[in-house]
């Protein structure tokens, strides 16, 4: 809220309330500045009204008698008055003609004032820089005239303007002129006294001088419990609050907190009673301005009513020709509007009822898959693991075939799970581009290493053709061209037979930094009639269903590849015929890296993790035997905490390179978990090692503080390559 600067103005004593009320304009005019001294008490008090009927019975005089001074003091009140019920337009219109008749009645001492109430107003509209050049004028004139009642004002709101600026130094030594101008002037501005001693501690609690804050807190206290200064009060109690937790003295510091409490009750019943009376006059005002105007608009008709009897007659007949034909239509038309309405009310009662049905469904879908996400992963995760470590044992000759057709088919297990649950992110309108820089022939590469398997079960070829002139450092989403490229290579060698599937990937165009890459899928497999072409990217569909389920798949391949593609900002397109193979083809913007990209391509499962010390945390059996298993294949030393409970206590007694944790767990989670241990060792890396959904979770993985993330089923090679990179840091 705006801190209101104080107003002030000429202050007498006496009153003649007899005199306004019977409008006697004979009356004198020290009479006639003393009425205007108690409008002053009366606005203060939050008696508006009967400040202006004051106000106004000085402006009629001032006018009957030609006295410019007393014009001009009367248009400065009523401007305050307004000012105080914060109609700033009102109070601006009446300090412009205040000045006028001011200045020519040279009426010097009060200019003081007006000065003063005009920086207040400048003030409040937050025009800072007229506000100080009214107030420095003010302030000249009253030392030029050595007057302490009018150098009051002005000093007062100079140095409060040097406190918003926090200009400490030149604000102290003002507030305390100004208390001595009141004390040799006491009872003339209400409240003065105590916002100066405020802003004096506050500059002593700014200072550090706390006890001197304190000291002067306690002068407050008595002149706004004598004055029930309620606002001063609670600014007095809030500053000894701050002071209090400062010094840790928290017994004082609720004390004042209370009586804040205390005074703001009384500070509202205060200003409930102000708002009632604010609101009722400028009601008033606002009917005797509805008044005046209707008399005026009476008197003109009743001056053209004779000539305006016969139009007024013929207009009338008019209308109530015009009206009862409309009338007549309009009833017509409400007889069809009432029938369409009840149609269109049914209707949409009808659609509202299945739209809450179709978005419950649609929860229901998505909390659906977010637990079947980690309920199918967690038995993936002990088919892959076992696998993966029977073939490091060195399984006999014989047996590695089937291991390796055992990880292919875990791994293929692995991706239809993905599609699945990537169908559902996109109907949640979730996906999101996330950029990274990465080499495009190690990416390609890495795709065709992973589908040896579906090679050789089909006796297919794959080759790679990457035109000389494609940059290879690129930086793009990465992750969804690997998926958009797997999904199309996997369904070109599912419906191929000894054959052969080219990725092609030419230039097309160059503009600075951004490159045009043609990316093409082509096989001479079993293709896909024309007619059919507008369906296969359907979700769940496939054109083998009319082929009695020839071919394996779930149909979500091609799918996922436009939905992608779409949010990538490209789509994909198809040419094809029946027996005659097909070529899938997509246009991608991509960014040419401006760094080196490094990676190692070769990523190897032959780790040494000798000397080191792993704590595992799940709650699963068969998750801590796999995980067990494999890290003391490495040679690495490994602790297994069932809970996340247990894991706090490990970690505290004991020393580990890493920690690598669960996050669904009994009693407490693996979030819970890190936070206790990173109360006590901010530095050992944890990882989390868990089957959840990572899109909505990865940031509260991060912000529990762990280290990284692995998900499980994940590959042995980036499993190591992780906990490698951990341990390093």
């Amino acid at each position: 809220m705006k801190k209101k600067l104080s107003l002030f103005f000429v202050v007498h004593t006496f009153l003649w309330f007899q005199n306004v009320q019977s409008q006697d304009f004979s009356i004198s005019k020290d009479s006639v500045t003393e009425i205007l001294t108690q409008s002053f008490f009366e606005s203060t008090h939050n008696e508006y009204e009967a400040a202006l009927k004051l106000q106004n019975f000085a402006l009629e005089w001032g006018k009957k008698k030609a006295n410019d001074s007393i014009i001009g003091e009367a248009y400065d009140c009523i401007g305050s008055t307004f000012y105080m019920m914060e109609n700033y337009d009102k109070a601006e219109l009446n300090y412009k003609k205040s000045k006028e008749f001011l200045q020519k009645a040279n009426y010097t001492s009060y200019m003081v004032y007006h000065y003063n109430n005009m920086a207040s107003l400048y003030y409040q509209l937050e025009k800072f820089e007229e506000c100080k050049q009214q107030f420095l004028l003010s302030r000249k004139i009253a030392l030029e005239i050595e007057s302490t009642v009018h150098a009051l004002g002005p000093t007062y709101n100079i140095a409060l303007l040097y406190y918003r600026e926090k200009k400490y130094d030149e604000a102290f030594p003002l507030f305390q002129e100004a208390i001595t101008y009141y004390q040799s002037n006491a009872g003339q501005q209400p409240n003065i006294l105590e916002e100066c001693y405020n802003n004096i501690a506050a500059i002593y609690k700014e200072r550090k001088q706390y006890e001197k804050a304190l000291k002067t807190l306690t002068i407050v206290d008595s002149l706004g419990k004598s004055r029930n200064n309620y606002s001063e009060l609670i600014k007095a109690e809030r500053l000894k609050y701050k002071i209090y937790q400062i010094k840790n003295d928290y017994k004082l510091s609720d004390k004042s907190l209370t009586k804040q409490i205390e005074y703001l009750e009384l500070f509202s019943k205060e200003n409930a009673i102000k708002l009632q009376k604010k609101t009722k006059l400028e009601q008033q005002l606002m009917d005797q301005e509805k008044t005046i105007t209707l008399t005026k608009q009476i008197n003109k008709a009743q001056t053209n009513t004779i000539v305006r009897t016969k139009l007024f007659s013929i207009i009338l007949f008019i209308l109530f020709i015009t009206t009862s034909i409309i009338s007549y239509l309009l009833s017509r038309s409400n007889q069809k509007r009432k029938k369409l309405n009840k149609k269109l009310i049914k209707k949409n009662s009808q659609l509202i009822k299945v739209k809450k049905k179709t978005e419950y469904a649609s929860k229901l879908k998505t909390n659906f898959f977010s637990t079947i996400s980690h309920e199918l992963r967690t038995p993936l995760y002990a088919v892959t693991g076992i696998t993966d470590i029977l073939i490091e044992e060195n399984p006999k000759t014989e047996q590695k075939h089937y291991l390796k057709t055992l990880k292919s088919s875990g791994e293929y297990l692995l991706a239809l799970i993905n599609n699945v649950l990537q169908i559902n992110k996109f109907d949640s309108d979730e996906i999101e581009i996330n950029t990274i820089s990465f080499n495009l022939k190690i990416l390609v590469g890495n795709i065709k290493n992973s589908l040896k398997y579906l090679k050789k079960e089909n006796n297919n070829v794959i080759d790679i053709d990457i035109k000389d002139n494609v940059p290879l450092l690129l930086k793009g989403d990465s992750l969804k061209l690997n998926q958009i490229i797997i999904n199309l290579l996997s369904n070109a060698l599912k419906f191929t037979h000894n054959g052969n599937v080219i990725l092609s990937i030419r230039l097309k165009e160059k503009i600075g930094n951004k490159v045009k890459l043609k990316f093409s899928v082509k096989d001479n497999g079993i293709g896909i009639s024309k007619k059919l072409q507008h369906r296969i990217f359907d979700d769940f569909y496939q054109e083998s269903i009319l082929l009695e389920r020839n071919y394996e798949g779930t149909g979500l391949g091609l799918a996922i590849v436009k939905r992608l593609l779409k949010a990538m900002g490209s789509d994909i397109n198809v040419k094809s015929n029946r027996g005659e193979g097909s070529n899938f083809y997509f246009d991608l913007v991509l960014e040419e890296a401006s760094e080196r990209y490094r990676t190692n391509s070769n990523v190897s499962t032959h780790v040494d993790l000798s000397s080191k010390h792993i704590l595992v945390v799940d709650d699963n059996s068969v998750n801590q035997m796999i995980t067990k298993r494999i890290l003391e294949n490495k040679k690495a030393k490994v602790t297994v905490a069932d809970s996340g409970i247990k894991a706090i206590k490990y970690a505290e007694d004991n020393l580990y390179d890493v920690i690598l944790m669960d996050i669904h767990m009994p009693k407490m989670n693996g979030y819970t978990a890190t936070q206790n241990i990173r109360r006590f060792n901010s530095t050992i890396p944890i990882i989390a090692l868990t089957a959840i959904k990572l899109d909505e979770n990865k940031e509260k993985i991060y912000t529990s503080g762990m280290n990284g993330i692995i998900v499980k089923p994940f590959r042995l090679e980036n499993f190591l390559t992780e906990i490698q990179k951990a341990i390093s840091l």
